[in-house]
């Protein structure tokens, strides 16, 4: 695993980077649709948009939990390398 990981990593930086942008983007786009909720009357499209808003709050939290999740991950394997640096001493 830890072999694919050192050959596809600029891949793998790549697409964190855009999954990034696009939790970033749908945030930006959560905030007008909860402006939008203060002005509109009709129920169908309060009702849509709360879904949209819904469905863009669940791709957010996500990525909040895959950018705290390897955050941890390499505060982890950090941890290992001081560790196993110390011990060597």
């Amino acid at each position: 695993m830890i072999e694919r990981l050192k050959k596809h990593w600029i891949f793998l930086l790549i697409a964190l980077i855009g999954i990034n942008y696009a939790g970033f983007y749908l945030l930006w786009e959560s905030m007008g649709i909860s402006d939008a909720l203060e002005h509109v009357e009709s129920e169908h499209v309060i009702r849509k948009l709360k879904q949209k808003d819904f469905l863009y709050t669940l791709f957010v939290d996500a990525v909040l939990i895959l950018d705290f999740s390897l955050i941890l991950l390499l505060l982890f394997i950090g941890g290992r390398k001081i560790v196993q640096l110390i011990i060597k001493k």
